[in-house]
């Protein structure tokens, strides 16, 4: 018998080796390819929970700096009035003086000074507090997640010291920026006469020729954003002055140029709206509500429909009270309806593009 057997295994010996490598090589491989599967399964799990923890932090930053936004948004539309205020002019117009349309002339320039900053402020600010809180959120996100040396690491001093960067803005910045633009202004605004009627398609002409001539000076806003938000430079250690320093990469950028020049076109867009208004009702009235207490629920091209809104015109005396009232507005988030100041930032705020750059610098600085 065990003769018997022994002669089998002897005739079958090739097979049974060869049996025995496919079979052993089968479970090898299954156990490699479960491993690897196990290993895979894993991974995609560790990727979707990072993917995920990302996605709440930058949420987080989103809102942060959403509400930083509109916290520090009344400051700056203050500073504004403060610098291009029109009290004084109002107050000796109360006593029926000799150069009365002297100071009409000046009410009228910063009048329109006032409106046309307050589009540029919005814009500026809008746009620098994205990117900074993304970037700095970018690098808290990354710290939480790598090895990142004491020295490197941004500490909350750090930050604090690095967001309040923007003060500067509220200082100095805000001064330079009505001056550049209330001599923009003054220069465009001689051409018209008080007494000169203007439909809404002057006025839009007005804004137009005040951003091109912004647009076409050294100091432009727009391609030099960084000259009006920051100081020339900063005192601190490594890793402020490299937060300071990339930021003011981006903000010398022309994505970020491209990007405040379109805000400045749908900023006067809004202005204009606002003043359509006024156009539809002469006596600057709507159900009892004054134009510069109002926000156009009806835009142009809808009116346009009901009649020919271009066809309207008004004294530029008249408008001069419209436009100052609109600039006069305070900035608040909860009032109904909203103030041309709130319309402004909420339109820049709740922007894509902005948005998009926001993600961008936030995704960039996490690697």
């Amino acid at each position: 018998m065990f003769s018997s057997v022994r002669n089998f295994l002897s005739r079958h010996k090739r097979k049974f080796i060869i049996s025995g490598v496919i079979v052993g090589g089968s479970v090898l491989a299954l156990r490699y390819a479960q491993r690897k599967l196990r290993e895979f399964q894993e991974e995609q799990a560790r990727e979707f929970l990072e993917k995920t923890r990302r996605l709440q932090h930058f949420e987080s930053t989103e809102r942060t700096c959403n509400q930083t936004i509109m916290g520090l948004a009344p400051s700056v539309f203050e500073e504004i009035n403060r610098i291009l205020s029109t009290d004084d002019i109002l107050e000796q117009l109360r006593k029926k003086p000799e150069n009365k349309k002297e100071l009409w002339e000046e009410m009228k320039v910063i009048s329109f000074a006032r409106l046309t900053t307050m589009v540029y402020a919005s814009s500026i600010l809008v746009v620098t507090l994205r990117i900074q809180l993304n970037l700095v959120g970018g690098y808290l996100y990354r710290d939480t997640t790598k090895t990142t040396s004491p020295e490197m690491s941004v500490t909350a001093d750090i930050q604090q010291m690095y967001l309040a960067l923007i003060q500067h803005f509220l200082r100095d910045g805000l001064k330079d920026l009505s001056r550049l633009i209330e001599g923009k202004v003054r220069h465009i605004m001689k051409e018209y006469d008080l007494k000169k009627k203007l439909t809404i398609g002057d006025i839009e002409q007005i804004f137009w020729s005040i951003q091109m001539a912004v647009n076409n000076d050294p100091q432009n806003p727009n391609s030099h954003l960084a000259k009006y938000v920051f100081p020339e430079d900063v005192n601190g250690n490594d890793t402020l002055i490299r937060l300071f320093t990339e930021t003011l990469d981006l903000l010398e950028s022309e994505e970020v140029s491209n990007l405040c020049t379109n805000n400045i076109c749908r900023g006067f867009s809004v202005v204009v709206d606002f003043l359509v208004r006024y156009y539809t009702e002469p006596n600057g009235k709507r159900n009892g509500m004054n134009l510069a207490e109002d926000i156009p629920s009806t835009s142009k091209e809808q009116l346009n429909k009901i009649f020919d809104i271009n066809s309207v015109e008004s004294p530029l005396a008249k408008l001069i009270p419209i436009v100052n009232g609109l600039a006069s507005k305070h900035f608040s988030e909860s009032s109904k309806p909203q103030s041309l100041a709130t319309s402004l930032v909420i339109l820049f705020v709740v922007s894509d593009k902005i948005k998009i750059l926001g993600a961008n610098v936030y995704e960039v600085f996490n690697q």
